[in-house]
């Protein structure tokens, strides 16, 4: 298998990095994660002071909130890194499970809360929380060991594929009935991703995919604001001031960006002329008030996660260490892409936020949680498979 790490044949010093504490054990990584926590904090207060301001009466509203989410996270990262994840995942459908509960949960009324036409929060109190950010970490988890346990099935459509296929079906369904478009298609990425490197043959993977087509051609057309959309996307010109208004103002806030940026705060597409300046186009106000080495730094970043990913991957002595580390790194960098993608007007807008930018403390709680299950897989690295 080639993921099998040699750690029988390391120098006796690479021992010494057990004794570090866990949140600390691959350093490049805790310093990354230390990078995007407080630049994306940084982010979220230049882009939505003035909002805060107009809609609250507090320029540190929305920071405040964040940072509080932050520092939960922070400790739920050095948490998961103590962990053992090799063992957990012999609990696979303790994964399973809970995430169709937290679906369904939203659905209900009273339980799940709307906004802006979608339901796709829970009321929890002090504030909502967004299920599907912690469904695509539990379904990382549910994959990585199913795919390990069935890895001698695989090549079998009814007994290997068949059911994995029907696992990540459902929970499409749940996230359309939303409705949360996006949503069910990083569930599907995510999905494929997984099963490749898990070994499910091509000719499985490429016949869903040309089934998938039409259908997500149906799905995309069969609402009307998803089509506007993705004509939105085609022809952004065609209505400036009607549906093309946001995308065209990100246009015009990378414009004004240039290289080198307009200066830290000073963005004036912020101005309640960006829709979402504080979310899901938190990256169009980097590149206006940063320019285009601001927008690097980020690339920087997720990339340096993605090689960090890959490294954690390569070094596990178990299939399952395996899955999991190359699952958690698709779980970041396929949202920031997509992100990255909308902002620029490469993909239609699909809601998907920047990974620790965009303001939401479902996404940088779970996104926390992730990193610290990559630390702990390094951590544990010559663990062997539990199954």
């Amino acid at each position: 298998m080639p993921w099998v790490s040699k750690s029988a044949k390391r120098s006796p010093w690479l021992s010494g990095i057990r004794a570090l504490p866990a949140g600390l054990s691959h350093r490049p990584l805790f310093f990354i994660t230390l990078a995007l926590s407080f630049f994306g904090l940084l982010m979220i207060y230049s882009s939505s002071a003035i909002l805060g301001m107009q809609k609250y009466g507090d320029a540190f509203y929305f920071v405040k909130r964040q940072g509080a989410f932050l520092a939960i996270g922070w400790g739920l990262y050095f948490v998961v890194a103590q962990l053992s994840l090799i063992r957990i995942s012999r609990y696979r459908l303790f994964f399973l499970l809970p995430s169709l509960a937290l679906l369904l949960m939203v659905l209900f009324p009273g339980l799940g809360v709307s906004a802006g036409g979608a339901r796709r929060w829970i009321n929890i109190g002090f504030t909502k929380f967004q299920p599907s950010e912690l469904v695509r970490f539990f379904l990382v988890m549910y994959l990585a060991g199913t795919l390990a346990f069935r890895k001698e099935r695989l090549a079998s459509f009814n007994r290997g594929f068949l059911p994995l296929l029907i696992v990540t079906s459902v929970l499409m369904f749940l996230l359309i009935a939303q409705p949360d478009f996006g949503g069910a298609m990083s569930i599907l990425i995510i999905s494929l991703a997984m099963w490749f490197i898990g070994g499910v043959p091509l000719s499985y993977l490429g016949g869903l995919c040309i089934l998938s087509v039409p259908a997500v051609i149906f799905i995309l057309f069969q609402a009307q604001y998803r089509a506007q959309r993705v004509m939105t996307f085609l022809h952004p010109w065609k209505e400036p001031q009607g549906a093309g208004f946001q995308i065209i103002q990100s246009f015009l806030a990378f414009y004004e960006g240039g290289w080198t940026g307009v200066g830290l705060g000073n963005s004036t597409q912020k101005l309640f002329y960006l829709p979402e300046a504080h979310t899901d186009f938190i990256f169009s106000v980097i590149g206006e008030e940063l320019g285009v080495l601001g927008l690097i730094a980020v690339v920087a970043l997720f990339v340096g996660l993605l090689v960090c990913g890959a490294k954690i991957a390569r070094s596990q002595a178990s299939s399952v260490g395996y899955f999991l580390a190359t699952g958690l790194t698709v779980f970041f960098c396929l949202p920031a892409l997509f992100n990255m993608m909308v902002t620029l007007g490469m993909l239609p807008t699909k809601g998907l936020p920047l990974p620790f930018f965009s303001y939401g403390g479902s996404s940088m709680v779970v996104s926390m949680i992730a990193l610290g299950a990559l630390q702990a897989l390094y951590r544990r690295r010559d663990e062997e498979d539990y199954l």
